[in-house]
């Protein structure tokens, strides 16, 4: 499997908007890795991870081509995963849906959006000028779901409660991955599935939000707790020396820009991702 990240940033990016600190500046007068737009990848060209603000931007300046993807996973509804206003956009002649894949919380909002419309076009108190299909296809916790050639397992996040935030398994023929943004440390019942599952992952993605040692929700990871996450996951047998451990939702918090960063996370053998980088699992 071929994992594109788009954007590694958290609910503001890297510069944020407003922020002059050291991390922020340094971004905007550096720029390169130190760019972080909001949180987006793509697996095999096929099947999205989210759908933030800034998928717009990821199709102009990231080379993503949405017209491709049919297909999308959806951590939560917040804007920098999920920003249901830039879905009622798409082109006449279009053969298939676009799917969106996540809790019932999350995906409420788009429903709501979607079926709105269509009650305005069967009434006639708008002309259909599109083919936009939208289909929200509800997931339920640990209840694993066929996604093209893909199994995806959604588990339970340490994240927005309130939505039933949900981290995946995404399984191929012989690859697995954990992709695991946003959340904290994993909840009790996600880590007694992964142990109790048998899987070896060979790719995880973890989030790492926040500044090390000075965590000031429980819903974000810093890198100690993405290695106390990744010693966990090793202790029940779901990683070994093989496994490629990435991180990202990078936000400012963390204090550090990207080469900071990845000196520090080379101490435990991690991948700090960047937008733009591509990994092969």
């Amino acid at each position: 499997m071929k994992i594109k990240y788009y954007g590694t940033g958290a609910g503001a990016g890297i510069p944020e908007i407003f922020c002059s600190c050291r991390v922020c500046s340094h971004a905007r007068e550096n720029r390169g890795k130190n760019i972080r737009t909001r949180s987006q990848a793509v697996i095999d060209g096929k099947l999205s991870i989210d759908y933030p603000v800034d998928t717009f931007l990821h199709t102009v300046y990231g080379g993503l081509d949405m017209t491709k993807i049919n297909h999308i996973l959806i951590t939560h509804n917040h804007h920098d995963h999920f920003f249901t206003n830039d879905v009622i956009s798409r082109y006449q002649g279009i053969k298939e849906p676009i799917y969106f894949y996540c809790s019932k919380e999350s995906g409420a909002e788009l429903k709501k959006l979607a079926e709105a419309r269509e009650e305005q076009f069967h009434t006639g108190k708008i002309e259909r000028t599109d083919d936009c299909r939208v289909v929200v296809i509800e997931l339920n916790m640990f209840t694993p779901v066929k996604i093209l050639d893909y199994t995806v397992t959604p588990l339970r996040a340490r994240h927005a409660e309130h939505l039933n935030s949900m981290i995946y398994i995404i399984r191929s023929e012989n690859k697995n991955i954990l992709w695991a943004h946003d959340t904290g440390k994993f909840p009790a019942d996600t880590v007694e599935y992964l142990k109790n599952s048998g899987i070896v992952f060979d790719f995880i993605s973890l989030d790492c939000t926040l500044k090390r040692n000075a965590q000031i929700t429980g819903a974000h990871m810093d890198l100690d707790w993405c290695v106390e996450m990744t010693e966990l996951l090793r202790e029940n047998g779901n990683v070994n020396d093989n496994t490629k451990v990435v991180l990202s939702h990078i936000g400012h918090l963390v204090e550090r820009t990207h080469d900071e960063l990845q000196k520090e996370a080379d101490d435990f053998n991690m991948t700090v991702a960047y937008d733009g980088m591509s990994v092969c699992v």
